[in-house]
């Protein structure tokens, strides 16, 4: 009998390595799509529609059971160093939540493969979630498989996107190309 993990997943190119990772483990994985932080509605769109293109193509299950609503990540997050712990906390939450009420006894994410997010505060923040919901998390760090993963989603020809998807990772982004372009020396 093979196991499922809902795998809490941001995009495709993440879930390349990551989903390969739980099926080599003999898991079935069953893709969770829930990030009302991406932002705008086209972002979010274009990161679905990248994902369901590379559902079909490998075969797995893909559920987005709440609709987007960006309210509910303006709600709990406000702009300064709390706020990636904050946008964590309130997806990790949701998904363990759906997964426990579902029958799911593992849950993950595909954050952990970024070299951009705090893989200790996720794995932290994943692992008091589960125990509050009875649900375990597998807070695998993927990193090693990064580069991997970004290269396959390209020969693969999937969307990539260039910042983790909130507005203020976007404007940082434009704030550091902006600086770039003006000074040709990286912000710090």
């Amino acid at each position: 009998m093979r196991k499922e993990v809902l795998l809490h997943t941001c995009c495709a190119p993440c879930s390349i390595y990551v989903g390969e990772f739980f099926e080599k483990k003999g898991f079935e994985v069953v893709h969770m799509f829930y990030n009302p932080n991406i932002h705008p509605f086209e972002e979010y769109r274009r990161r679905w529609e990248a994902l369901n293109d590379l559902v079909c193509k490998t075969g797995r299950k893909l559920i987005a059971p709440f609709p987007y609503n960006p309210l509910e990540y303006f709600s709990v997050i406000q702009e300064g160093e709390g706020r990636c712990p904050q946008c964590y906390r309130l997806r990790l939450t949701q998904v363990a939540r759906w997964g426990k009420e579902h029958g799911f006894s593992f849950f993950s994410t595909t954050l952990t493969i970024s070299p951009y997010q705090d893989v200790a505060c996720i794995q932290r923040i994943g692992g008091e979630v589960g125990s509050d919901f009875g649900i375990t998390f597998l807070g695998v760090d993927f990193r090693e498989g990064f580069a991997e993963s970004m290269q396959r989603a390209k020969n693969l020809n999937l969307y990539r996107q260039k910042y983790c998807g909130c507005i203020f990772s976007r404007w940082e982004g434009v704030k550091r190309r902006i600086w770039k372009s003006l000074t040709g020396r990286s912000f710090s």
